[in-house]
């Protein structure tokens, strides 16, 4: 079982606008970029919905899975039981999508502009040939995959010319998901692998996932020097920028509010923007700690894992870990948007 998450997409963007002064050119871009973030997040949560009604003792669900065949591959939703398996790729469009026979190309059509995007259909097939890929070099034979495409939104028209009537065997609304797994356990009624081989195939799916963090400071083209240092503020009135560290606890110069573990946020946008890996030297600079002693006790509590020695020392997070992940029912709706 794999639950769904934030995007870690969505989490640097968040990051970046936690720490980016509210006048930077390249702002708004970042909050474009993570309202598409969170709208596909949004659209996963509507299937997600859905397949929670399926029986726990006979599925295995996994969210957002990426696997590496000869390029890594992520799938917003995989079902995996004993008969067979599901790869699920979710969109959340709004308006209309038009599907062209024999072209790839895809047309938006929302609010009287048109605007050509990526042929789902293609990428869950890309994404069916690759895990079967995966299975196959995994030892794990004998068991189908399925894969279709599902619309979160029944508002969405999809349309095509009929003769292209064959895409409707792969494009579904989210809301008919359940239908189209009964008739799947209608096809597939036998066992295709032991409840044994089904759980192996789990745990091997779950060793094998590996979260990708991308270098989001490279693709918008900033640098360090864009974005704030040190430890915000954990007054949600407040969120200034930097509490310090006094007394074994962290203190706002501005609202006098008071934490210890203050500290756990920044240290995990620092591994959200800036580096894998972090030292010891770079840990107090980045939460501004003038102490070393101090820095050295705070770090080390947080027993990451480290490789190397002494002042060379390079702490990490463990496997497939966000420090502070988002809570999305935490979050208020705009508080990241100017």
């Amino acid at each position: 079982m794999l639950e769904l998450k934030l995007p870690v997409q969505a989490e640097q963007c968040i990051a970046l606008l936690r720490r980016m002064p509210k006048g930077h050119p390249v702002r708004p871009i970042v909050e474009k970029d993570l309202r598409a973030w969170l709208k596909g997040y949004y659209g996963e949560r509507t299937a997600s919905y859905y397949v929670s009604f399926l029986p726990e003792n006979e599925y295995y669900i996994f969210h957002g899975l990426r696997l590496k065949d000869k390029k890594a591959f992520q799938m917003d939703l995989l079902l995996i039981s004993s008969k067979f398996a599901l790869i699920i790729e979710v969109k959340n469009i709004s308006g209309k999508l038009k599907f062209e026979k024999g072209s790839d190309l895809v047309i938006k059509e929302f609010n009287n502009l048109e605007e050509g995007i990526d042929n789902p259909i293609q990428q869950v097939k890309r994404h069916h040939l690759q895990f079967n890929n995966w299975l196959k070099f995994h030892q794990f034979k004998g068991i189908p995959v399925e894969h279709f495409v599902v619309i979160s939104k029944t508002s969405t028209i999809i349309e095509t010319t009929p003769d292209n009537q064959q895409i409707f065997q792969k494009i579904l609304y989210a809301e008919s998901l359940l239908d189209k797994i009964r008739e799947l356990e209608e096809k597939y009624q036998k066992p295709r692998i032991t409840k044994n081989t089904l759980t192996h195939l789990s745990d091997t799916l779950l060793q094998a996932h590996h979260i990708y963090i991308p270098d989001i400071l490279q693709k918008y083209h900033l640098s360090q020097t864009d974005l704030i240092p040190g430890v915000q503020c954990t007054n949600t009135k407040c969120k200034c920028y930097p509490m310090k560290y006094i007394s074994a606890a962290w203190r706002c110069i501005t609202c006098k509010e008071t934490s210890k573990t203050a500290h756990i946020p920044a240290v995990s946008d620092y591994f959200l923007l800036y580096n894998p890996t972090i030292t010891r030297k770079q840990f107090a600079d980045f939460l501004q700690i003038d102490s070393p002693i101090k820095a050295r006790y705070l770090l080390l509590a947080l027993n990451f894992p480290s490789t190397g020695t002494k002042r060379g020392t390079k702490y990490f997070l463990p496997k497939n870990c966000i420090l502070s992940p988002l809570d999305e029912n935490s979050m208020k709706k705009g508080e990241f948007f100017t």
